[in-house]
């Protein structure tokens, strides 16, 4: 069967990754993996609004009609608040704009510092991710600090809400490296994102009050 081609959001921190964004597009168009529904603005303007009043415009006006999201990690992605806010819009469901689907990557400039995790254990889908890997299961919030250090903490608490809840939509992380060498792969990830979104049995812990500024 054909695996279905998705409409994805790329979020990311724009002075240090521009470069992963754009290969990743063009590997998109080149090998027919997803349709780009970013954005070509680099920032949100949050002058005088409410953070609810942020989280609509980023949801309404700028992710649009994406059906999942492609976090890019580096090593100051979890400063910057706009990707907070697109991970919280991303996660907060209403009948306007459901809940989608995240996949995580880690960055070359990472490389060695953050673990990879496949969010609904299945056989396949770890292949993809690192096939002569041994996976272990996290039962604290430190486990998972330690393990993904530069990955924003929105994405932690989730991973952290997990353990506990089943109802916690997982959230899948893979390497740069891997999704690049195979963009099948990659092509089936992100299907695999858009299905988890798209239960309406699971929902997302976006609780944590938005990120106010950079850090």
């Amino acid at each position: 069967m054909e695996i279905p081609k998705h409409k994805v959001f790329i979020s990311y921190y724009h002075k240090d990754d521009q470069q992963y964004k754009d290969y990743l597009i063009e590997m998109a168009k080149k090998y027919d993996v997803f349709v780009d529904w970013s954005v070509a603005q680099d920032e949100v303007d949050d002058t005088n609004k409410t953070s609810e009043r942020v989280r609509e415009i980023i949801r309404d006006e700028y992710i649009k009609d994406a059906t999942v999201m492609i976090v890019l990690c580096g090593k100051n992605t979890k400063y910057r608040k706009h990707v907070d806010w697109e991970i919280h819009a991303d996660m907060f469901d209403s009948p306007k704009n459901p809940q989608m689907g995240i996949l995580v990557v880690n960055l070359p400039t990472i490389a060695g510092m953050s673990q990879v995790r496949a969010g609904g254990g299945d056989y396949e889908e770890k292949q993809i991710i690192s096939p002569n890997s041994t996976w272990v299961s996290y039962s604290t919030r430190k486990e998972y600090e330690e393990d993904h250090p530069c990955l924003p903490i929105r994405l932690i608490d989730n991973f952290t809400a997990a353990i506990t809840d089943r109802t916690i939509v997982p959230i899948t992380v893979v390497n740069w490296d891997t999704i690049v060498s195979s963009p099948l792969g990659l092509k089936k990830l992100l299907d695999n994102a858009f299905n988890r979104g798209k239960n309406k049995n699971l929902h997302y812990d976006h609780s944590r009050k938005l990120k106010g500024r950079n850090s």
